[in-house]
């Protein structure tokens, strides 16, 4: 006869319970951030970037890694700071995020309101003061500073106008240099190479960006002479997979093999299609927005 008083009781009481804790619960406001966009000076080369991700802070805390585009649920509301910084794919690589140190963070402040979407708007970066460019070529004055360094019989390479698109963006014509492989090539690689040695790096872990937009049937070796009082050395670096007819970005953190090298340390930055055994056409590689930049 009790259980049968005390079982309706405490499911009465649960429910009572179970129902002040819904009502208790926190109701998240939510960030929408749709684009980020590059300011840069006529020094710092292009606007042209694959910003991938941002790091979010909320008021300092941190939030979390978010792609763009993003709605970012937060558990705060009205009038704060929304801090940015952004990340970029790491040698293409689809889900190695990292932060692109070059950029300054970006702080705003934003009004959020609970069960609400508040769009931040453009996330608009620009580089720190202290970066250096030592290498900007985006071929639009018809001249190179990529140079071809070695080829096989009947390779080319020239100036050229090409249709271009990262993902929808930038839509339009660009100059770029474009390589042909020729179908008589035995070489099987043709060595696209800065026109110049690169000195005065930092060489104590500072990040080393290098950067350019390829679009490339076959696959492509990135890679450096590096030289210094000890002699030359060629480092293959990254291994870029073909693109097939699609423009694609590339960042590259030059750091490890630059880190605690000796100060008169030089480097020639290359940039070179490969040809396997197997295609006896010739081959069209289109490479663009090549920029070099590091802390001084």
């Amino acid at each position: 006869m009790g259980l049968r008083i005390l079982l309706p009781a405490l499911t009465l009481m649960f429910t009572l319970l179970s129902g002040c804790d819904r009502e208790s619960e926190t109701i998240p406001s939510y960030i929408r951030i749709d684009s980020v966009s590059v300011s840069t000076t006529l020094a710092q080369g292009n606007n042209i970037h694959e910003i991938s991700a941002v790091n979010v802070y909320v008021d300092e805390q941190f939030i979390g890694l978010f792609e763009i585009p993003s709605t970012i649920p937060v558990l705060f509301s009205g009038r704060r700071k929304l801090s940015i910084i952004p990340s970029v794919r790491l040698n293409g690589a689809q889900n190695q995020h990292v932060i692109h140190r070059l950029f300054n963070r970006t702080d705003t402040f934003i009004d959020l309101e609970e069960g609400k979407i508040t769009h931040a708007g453009n996330i608009r970066l620009t580089y720190k003061n202290n970066v250096e460019f030592p290498w900007l070529e985006d071929f639009e004055d018809n001249n190179s500073s990529l140079i071809r360094l070695f080829s096989g019989t009947g390779d080319t390479s020239y100036i050229v106008t090409e249709p271009f698109s990262l993902k929808g963006r930038y839509l339009g014509n660009t100059r770029c240099m474009k390589v042909v492989m020729a179908a008589a090539d035995t070489a099987k690689v043709i060595d696209m190479a800065s026109f110049k040695y690169f000195g005065n790096l930092p060489f104590l872990g500072t990040d080393i960006m290098f950067e350019f937009d390829i679009k490339t049937p076959v696959p492509v070796q990135m890679a450096m002479i590096r030289k210094n009082s000890s002699g030359k050395l060629y480092l293959p670096y990254v291994y870029i997979f073909e693109t097939g007819n699609t423009w694609k970005r590339f960042y590259i953190n030059l750091i490890y093999e630059l880190y605690n090298q000796p100060g008169d340390t030089e480097i020639q930055l290359m940039i070179s299609p490969m040809k396997p055994a197997e295609l006896k056409t010739a081959q069209e590689i289109f490479i663009d927005n090549i920029r070099f930049s590091y802390p001084k």
